[in-house]
Formats: structure tokens, sequence, C-alpha cells
């Protein structure tokens, strides 16, 4: 029966939307038994479908299923709300990088009835597909939570809590993925350079050798290094290796601040430090943030752990390595194209239960091997159309409950598209599924890179125009999550809180429930008497500052200059600003920067003011 066409998502655990019909499509006639009726399927073009009437929510069910061929049985089907969890890193992040932080979900036992399916990340260039090529149904436990979509788990834990109805996830998501690879052919019609981008890669044998001769050429750049690190040849990592020499390099940093701007290669970094016997005998956590680019740690010469890219946190364990008295953490890093450091403001520390020793301050460090720029990955999942095709395609004829989607960073490199790209991707899966109203629930981007002023040309400033401005098309939400990023991390750990402000949307959309999302909208600007009144709305109670006591600024252009100035709450939904000095004003901007410094405004619900720019009339 394996044979039979049908999709993955029609097996055993999956959740089906509710209080509508639900169509099985396969590739042979069919007899399902369901819910208490028998349907047989009909054959349309080349394909066989049946309907299943409408359920309301609950279960299980069965769905019996029957051919010429034999006959099998889909059990433990509940009826509920299916979302789609899609974007890039930001959904696909799995609540194993969150463990940390939320430990106490893995003690939940009173949420069997959210399920999880993830569709394999595949990308095809030749065209839509009928359906996916694996993926099964998982309910959450000890064992299985780790698998999670971070950003979906919080978001299907408070719709469970307040409605009871059984919630089905699909993940379908991949990092670093532009929204172009996410849009079909169709969408993308006033785009035709990118359906042109996409299409070059329609051929599976070329694709295939593309993919050989980058593999080829990263392995032997990595072989290379291999054999010209003199310290792997003189086992740097052993606690004997005499380090006197070496150079210092204060920690964490860029290289570049130990005069090694654009250096690529392997450097090594050592460190001593002394433990008493109590910490000695513990399980040791061992903490270093984020390495660019990869890296393998030593404690005594005995390797604790590696990660081959710079995006995940290093959270390494051992025991029986560290001793009493003098102890040596040695860390091989690999710097592939002269961007080398340890993340600022990331913990970087050793530690057991009850004692911590923090890492940060002077370390030894020596240059194993220099190389020349490692070659460059070929990533076929970031060109347009390709994911659009294998990951969603065979979703969109399935009916849901609504999407949620967290995506934007990869555009960074031409955000003046976005809005327009963003918008089409939402009305064509709209058109596609069948429902032109859609819940499409979406995350505006957090804060990203050192704080900075006010910026008209800030890239992540203008996706998040985008993504707001995407808020006139019907049946969409946003949750703002400008305070929930880490201003040196693309992968924000707080997902809790976005899913919060994900599920106050949904309220809002679905339930039609009062609240303040998304937050604060600027709705006009008047101008009188040298001063200028801002008005907005979704204020709840009132604006307020946070933190309390500093004082709130936004940015006025002034002919050819930008001016900071200060501003006043003057009423529940007001802000006031003094632009008397000013002999041109022409925008004022708030929030504007990729990481914007000044971003103190709040309603009294705790919902950041969105972004904004506006014409001084």
């Amino acid at each position: 029966m394996k044979d039979s066409g049908l999709s993955t998502l029609i097996s055993d655990g999956m959740i089906i939307q509710r209080d509508v019909s639900f169509p099985v499509w396969s590739k042979e006639k069919l007899s399902v038994s369901f819910s208490g009726k028998k349907y047989e399927s009909q054959k349309i073009n080349e394909k066989w479908l049946l309907t299943l009437d409408p359920v309301k929510a609950g279960g299980p069910f069965t769905m019996d299923i029957s051919s010429e061929k034999g006959s099998y049985t889909v059990s433990d089907i509940y009826a509920g709300d299916v979302w789609m969890c899609a974007g890039q890193s930001n959904m696909e992040m799995q609540m194993d990088r969150l463990r940390d932080n939320f430990g106490e979900e893995w003690e939940t036992k009173d949420f069997p009835l959210i399920r999880l399916f993830k569709v394999p990340q595949e990308c095809d260039f030749t065209g839509s597909r009928e359906e996916l090529t694996g993926g099964s149904w998982i309910s959450p436990s000890r064992e299985t939570l780790h698998e999670f979509t971070g950003t979906g788990w919080f978001f299907a834990k408070e719709m469970y809590k307040k409605h009871g109805i059984p919630i089905g996830l699909v993940r379908t998501a991949w990092g670093g993925t532009p929204v172009e690879s996410w849009m079909s052919a169709d969408a993308l019609k006033d785009f035709p350079e990118k359906i042109a981008e996409g299409k070059k890669y329609a051929d599976s044998a070329q694709n295939d050798q593309i993919a050989k001769e980058t593999s080829d050429a990263v392995n032997k750049w990595e072989k290379h290094l291999r054999s010209e690190d003199r310290g792997l040849a003189d086992e740097w990592e052993k606690e004997q290796t005499d380090i006197s020499n070496w150079n210092e390099i204060a920690l964490p940093c860029d290289f570049s601040a130990a005069g090694l701007s654009d250096f690529c290669g392997v450097i090594w970094l050592a460190k001593d430090i002394e433990v008493s016997a109590g910490f000695a005998v513990k399980k040791v956590f061992v903490w270093l943030g984020t390495i660019t680019d990869a890296d393998t740690v030593y404690i005594n010469g005995v390797e604790i752990g590696n990660t081959g890219y710079r995006y995940p946190p290093r959270k390494y364990a051992c025991k029986g390595i560290i001793k009493k008295g003098k102890n040596r953490i040695v860390i091989r890093v690999i710097c592939n194209n002269g961007e080398g450091g340890v993340t600022k403001d990331k913990p970087f520390r050793i530690f057991t239960d009850n004692e911590t020793i923090e890492l940060a301050g002077t370390w030894k460090y020596k240059v194993g091997a220099a190389a020349s720029v490692r070659p460059a990955e070929f990533f076929f999942q970031r060109f347009p159309t390709g994911n659009y095709n294998a990951m969603i395609a065979p979703l969109l004829k399935y009916p849901l409950k609504g999407v949620i989607w967290y995506q934007g960073e990869s555009n960074d490199s031409n955000p003046n598209d976005y809005g327009k790209l963003f918008r089409l991707l939402i009305q064509d899966w709209r058109e596609k599924s069948g429902n032109k109203e859609l819940p499409f629930l979406f995350v505006q981007l957090p804060i990203w890179k050192a704080p900075s002023d006010n910026d008209e040309k800030s890239s992540w400033a203008i996706i998040r125009e985008a993504q707001a401005a995407a808020l006139s098309l019907p049946a969409t939400g946003m949750a703002c999550a400008l305070d929930l990023g880490e201003w040196n991390d693309l992968h924000p750990l707080n997902k809790k809180d976005v899913s919060l402000r994900l599920f106050m949307a949904a309220e809002k959309l679905l339930f039609k429930i009062d609240n303040s999302s998304p937050g604060p909208v600027l709705q006009r600007v008047e101008k009188r008497q040298g001063k200028l009144f801002l008005y907005f709305n979704n204020c709840a109670n009132g604006l307020k500052v946070i933190p309390e006591g500093k004082k709130p600024h936004v940015s006025v252009i002034d002919a050819n200059k930008q001016v900071l100035c200060q501003a006043e709450i003057a009423g529940i939904d007001v802000i006031c600003i003094d632009i008397s000095s000013l002999k041109e004003p022409k925008k004022v901007l708030y929030a504007w920067a990729d990481n914007p410094a000044a971003r103190q405004l709040y309603n009294s619900d705790g919902l950041p003011m969105l972004p904004f720019k506006a014409e001084i009339i």
C-alpha cells in the first residue's frame, strides 16, 4: 500500500483539520471508512480523490483504507487545528536548543494532543510536487520534545490551554532561506529574473555535479588544513605543551583584536585554571558562547566536544577529566573566511551545579596554520521556487487552520523587494489553498548587531516596515519581536515570548479577543506650534517607557541632517516632540536601525511600539 500515493500526512497520530472537508488523494482507487462513514474515490485527471465529511474536534478516530492491493488502518487520528510552521532557521529551531532556558518543558505531561509533523527538507526546481517524500507525526514526550519547533511548541501550548483543541504543527522550515525560495513561479511572475534563477537548477544531474564539486573543494581545503596544522602534528591540545611563549589574547573577542584581521586557518587557544577537589569530582559543564567558525575543545588533552559551524551555542560537558589543581582548556578554532572570533556577551565559563569559574580574560594563542578562504558551500535551498515546490505545494491542498511564519533575515541583502515579495507569497498560498483568507500570522524581525542610531538605509528596518505593511492584507496578524532579540545572535532563544505574541495575534484575529496586539502602531502625525504630536493605536491602558526613567527619543530628518530629539508621553496614545529649533523637518523615525539604540516605548501590556518612519507635512 506504500505505492498508493497517499500523502505521508495521512499516517498514525495525524491531526486532521476540524469542521472542514478533508481530501484524500491517491494513485489508485481506494475505499475508506472514517468516523462511521464509507467513501469511494473517483478518478480525476489521472489521480483518485475522495473527500471526507467534516468532523468536530475530538478523537481518536481510525481510517480504514483498502484497495485491490490490500488494506491497512491509520490510527490515533484526532480532529483539531492544523498550523503550518514555515520560514527559516528561527522557525526551524528545535526545543533541543532551548533546553537550558526552558528545561521545565520536559516535565510536562499534559499536552499529548499537540502533534508535530516535520516536512523533509528538499527542494525541486522542475515544478510543484504533488506529495511529500516522507515525514511522520510525533507526540511530545521526554524522548521527543527536543524535535519540536520551539516557536510552534509554545504557540500550540497556549492554544491548547485556552481552547482545549488538539493542535497539529506541520513544520516546513529551512535555515538561511530567502522569501523567494518559498514562492511559486506564479507568485514570482513580476520577478522573471528570479524565476530564471531557479530554473538554472532544474537539471538534477547538473545539481549532483555542482554538489560533488563543492564538496570535493571543501574536503580538499579541510584536508590540506589538517595536514598543515602544526598544532595537530605537535599535539598542542596536551597539557604538557609549553605555552609560555604563545601570544596573549583577551577573550571573548573578534580575532582582529589580536592583529588577525581577515585571518583564515587554524588558531589554537589555551588557558590554565585552578580547581578545587570538590569541583573536580562533579559533572562539569563548559559553555563557550558561539565561535566563528568551527571548534574542537579539549580539557587536559581529552576532546570534550566539537561544533562544525558558527551558529550553535557551544555547550559541552565532561566528568572524570578535571583534576584538583591546574587544568588546561584548549580550543582549536577553524576560521573559514576572515571573520573568526569568540562572540562577546555570551556565557563563557566552566561550572558545576554549585561552582562557576569565568573564562573571560587573558588566554594564550598560537596560529596552527594559515590558509586561503574556505571554498563556499552551495545551498540549493536558497534559490527561488525550490522550497515551495517540494515543501509547500504538497501541503496547500490539505486544509489548515492557519500559518505561522518566521523569516526575513536572509533577505537583508536586498530588503527593498521584500514588501512586494512577502505580500505575493501570502496571496499565492491562499489562492493555491483555496482559502482566500487563510489566517497568516508572522513574526516581525527582532534586533540584530550592535546598537546604533536610526538609519533610513537599515536593511532590517526596511524589512520590518514591509512586514508591518502586510497587516493591510485581510486575516493577518503580527508578533513584534523587536525587544526579544539578541544583538550578537541571529537565533535568539526567547521563543516563548515570541510565541505568546503570535498567540495574542491569533486570539485577536480568530477569536475576536480585544487585545493590544501587535503593539502601538503609528496612526497619524500632527504638526502644530513647533511641536509634533504622534498618535497610536493598540496602546491598552496607555504608553509607558521601559526601562522606567529612561528618556525616549526619535530622530527627525531636518533638511540634510538627522537630529535626535527627546519624546514625551503626552497622553494615553500620543507622544510629543519639540521641533521648534529645526528649520525644515521632513521625516520622523523611531527604532529605525538593525538594532536601534532608542527603543524605549511600550504599551501597558508590555508590547513594544512598532518601528516607524513618517513624513512631516
